[in-house]
């Protein structure tokens, strides 16, 4: 079996962020049209003082009534003429409008045209034909973990897993299930209960079997494929988190793993490996020693991932932990945390060899 040690890498891919230049004011169509509204303000106004200082001259002087007659004459032409110019800057401003619209339809359909451009950056594989519903939104950032305990449960659900989420419940503290696939039909309702109870749910494959999933990377998309599909009709809910059988680096996966990983990633999802190992995979480990390796292993990190099974076998003895582990590190001040995507990942890396 190979040496591993744990390091914590991010999974963030970049992204380019495309931005809309400052538009200017002056020669702009914004400009055009206040400086047409203005036009017609003075255009409307101009006539009534030009009426209104010609009876004012009439008043004053009445013997020169037949000049101020020629003068109204003049004034009624020159408003004639305004209103003409008044209806073609209303023309001109309508037709203003129409192109102002027309050109922020026309950003729009740019606007969404670099969207589906964002999506063909952040997605490019040979094998996005494959299963391309497997797609989810990656995290947009990473939160503070530091001393917080998310403790996982693998292979359920399981004989066991009504117990542990008895205890979780008992404790007010959440998890996380990755969950195997051919184990829902006939437990459907502890599916549901995982999720109502506000647990985080990861796809841990659907048949487990290292020797099938791990042969080609189009082997691992099938088999996750019909494990989100199950998760999703039952529960309701689409996975954005997985785990791998034996972890990221085991012995089955040296030839496909970087493969389905990058894979994995390039379609959003995010998988964690643990840096706390419980030791309960073995069914003949006690209860004690189940203890004891969590409490050790979670004092030395500053935020752990702790790796237990609810499915897979008999349980008994992580059931009979849980609570002494709940008891023994809240009272020493740390907190309890269900997985998301926005948790920085804990992953696995060899030591001795490369996978290719």
């Amino acid at each position: 079996m190979s040496k591993m040690i744990w390091l914590g890498v991010p999974q963030v891919k970049g992204r380019i962020e495309l931005r809309k230049p400052k538009a200017q004011y002056f020669g702009s169509v914004r400009f055009f049209k206040h400086l047409i509204i203005s036009v017609m303000i003075l255009m409307m106004t101009a006539p009534w003082v030009v009426v209104a200082q010609m009876a004012a001259n009439r008043e004053a002087s009445r013997g020169g009534a037949e000049a101020n007659d020629v003068g109204m004459a003049k004034a009624n032409s020159d408003l004639a003429e305004m209103r003409d110019r008044y209806d073609e800057a209303v023309e001109r401003a309508d037709k203003a409008d129409q192109e102002i619209i027309e050109m922020l339809v026309l950003m729009e359909q740019m606007e969404a045209s670099l969207e589906k451009a964002y999506g063909l950056f952040d997605f490019e594989s040979a094998y996005g034909y494959l299963h391309p519903q497997l797609r989810v939104d990656g995290p947009a950032e990473y939160i503070d973990s530091n001393g917080t305990v998310y403790l996982t449960f693998d292979d359920g659900p399981g004989p066991s897993t009504r117990a542990v989420l008895d205890i979780l419940k008992r404790y007010d503290v959440k998890a996380t299930f990755f969950v195997v696939g051919y184990t829902i039909p006939g437990r459907e309702e502890t599916l549901r209960r995982i999720v109502e109870e506000g647990h985080t749910i990861g796809i841990h494959t659907y048949s487990h079997v290292y020797r099938e999933i791990y042969t080609s990377l189009e082997a691992y998309l099938d088999d996750f494929a019909r494990a989100s599909a199950i998760i999703e009709e039952v529960a309701g809910i689409k996975p954005n988190i997985f785990r791998f059988p034996g972890g990221s680096v085991n012995s089955y996966n040296e030839r496909w793993g970087n493969a389905v990983i990058s894979e994995m990633l390039g379609r959003g999802y995010r998988y964690y490996d643990w840096n706390v190992g419980s030791g309960d995979a073995a069914t003949d480990t006690s209860t004690n020693e189940i203890f004891e390796a969590v409490i050790r292993q979670v004092h030395s990190n500053e935020y752990s991932v702790v790796l237990m099974h609810d499915g897979g076998g008999g349980r008994g003895q992580t059931v009979e932990a849980l609570p002494m582990i709940l008891d023994r590190l809240s009272g020493e001040g740390y907190r309890f945390d269900k997985l998301t995507n926005q948790v920085l990942p804990t992953v696995f890396a060899p030591t001795t060899y490369s996978r290719g």
